[in-house]
């Protein structure tokens, strides 16, 4: 009976690899319980009391799988509790009032940056005022190319590009 058993299973890993229980475990020679552990721990099942020998040693001895399901789902649980507690901590910061509301934080900006606007056009104003002992042709050259150039950074600031203070070359006609 032993030798019938014996063929039938060679007959079987020649064609499809696929083994009962019993005969995984005499073919790895381990017991029923060993098998088993090794199922919980991620080993591939053809399906109820059939093995898949070729899939259990590519499992077994090339090092892939090397996390178990119930590994895989502690792990999966805890980055979820991590993330929950995130979120918690966030929605405390809130009620105790540790962060700004964004509505009052985009009117401060506005205000200081309208404000910097201001100061930056004058500028060329004050730059006149300090040079107007001078020539009045100096001055007034000097008054336009500084309110340019400030021109120049707030609208590239504006449309969100770095002003570099490079003058812009003149097209060729």
């Amino acid at each position: 009976m032993t030798d019938e058993k014996d063929s039938h299973a060679r007959e079987t890993e020649e064609r499809k690899f696929i083994f009962s229980t019993a005969d995984t475990c005499q073919f790895f020679q381990i017991s029923r319980e060993t098998l088993s552990s090794w199922q919980k721990k991620g080993a591939p099942k053809a399906g109820r009391g059939k093995w898949d020998i070729k899939a259990i040693m590519e499992w077994r001895y090339t090092g892939k799988n090397t996390e178990s399901p119930e590994t895989r789902k502690l792990k999966a649980e805890a980055d979820l509790k991590e993330a929950k507690a995130a979120q918690e901590k966030i929605k405390l910061g809130v009620t105790k009032t540790e962060y700004i509301p964004a509505a009052v934080v985009q009117g401060e900006l506005a205000r200081l940056l309208a404000n910097l606007k201001k100061s930056l056009l004058a500028i060329g104003h004050n730059v006149a005022s300090d040079l107007a002992a001078l020539d009045a042709d100096v001055v007034t050259i000097a008054k336009k190319g500084v309110d340019k150039r400030i021109a120049d950074a707030l609208q590239e600031l504006s449309e969100g590009r770095l002003y570099r203070g490079r003058a812009k070359k003149k097209a060729k006609k």
